[in-house]
């Protein structure tokens, strides 16, 4: 890698080659190169008055210039720029790009052999080989790099029965219900073993342990459409005897 002030003297070098190749009434001069291992490419395009660019043959001063700045910028493990422009207008004004990593577009894309030979002549680390590079050299893709001390994933959530529908879903507070087909407890009092009643259905003995609903032994009526012991009014869950 060359010192910042002997790059900046090849690359006035370079400039002075480039105006001299562009000849009386230039606008602008445009120099492109490519490169990778011994494959090189190098355009040189002149504008005149009419906004025109047309090519000429860049000079000797210009390949040769620019292939040392290529040299003596690289850095190790990173690279070198495989692409450059370089331009200048009256009456000095210039600028350069350099691009290491981008594939510039070739004339002729080098063979594999050029991809290797550049890998060899400006080593690079495998992170800044570009994937299209690799596969210009037939290298085989970089692999991610494994996960070191990956946290365990989360632990999955309870899984729960979706509810039938016109069921309450079951909770955690609930008491769990009894098997479909068990017979219910009889309740306090009763028994052990004594089979569960309905509704309405008299204990043993064929009475009534209280007075039954007054819609199934309804008091004389006194009148059209009222009961001894005033109007019936229904329950208030709206349940009761046809009228």
């Amino acid at each position: 890698m060359l010192a910042q002030a002997e790059l900046d003297r090849i690359t006035k070098e370079v400039g002075r080659a480039m105006v001299r190749a562009a000849g009386p009434q230039w606008r602008r001069v445009r120099a492109e190169y490519r490169a990778v291992g011994r494959h090189i490419e190098v355009d040189l395009l002149v504008t005149g008055p009419d906004e025109v660019p047309r090519p000429v043959r860049p000079p000797t001063e210009v390949v040769d210039g620019l292939g040392r700045l290529r040299a003596g910028m690289y850095r190790p493990g990173r690279g070198t720029w495989i692409g450059a422009v370089y331009e200048i207008e009256p009456p000095g004004t210039f600028s350069c790009e350099f691009e290491p990593d981008r594939e510039p577009p070739w004339r002729r894309v080098p063979p594999p052999i050029g991809f290797t030979d550049e890998l060899r002549s400006f080593p690079r680390a495998d992170e800044y080989v570009p994937d299209w590079f690799r596969a210009r050299a037939g290298l085989p893709p970089l692999s991610p790099p494994e996960p070191q001390n990956a946290p365990p994933p989360p632990p999955a959530p309870p899984v729960q029965g979706t509810p039938v529908r016109g069921m309450p879903a079951q909770t955690g507070d609930q008491p769990p219900r009894p098997p479909q087909g068990a017979p219910l407890p009889a309740g306090p009092g009763v028994p052990p073993g004594t089979p569960p009643r309905g509704p309405h259905q008299p204990p043993p003995g064929g009475r009534h342990a209280a007075p039954p609903p007054p819609w199934e032994n309804p008091p004389p009526s006194t009148g059209p459409g009222r009961h001894a012991n005033g109007p019936y009014r229904p329950p208030q869950d709206g349940f009761g005897p046809p009228r």
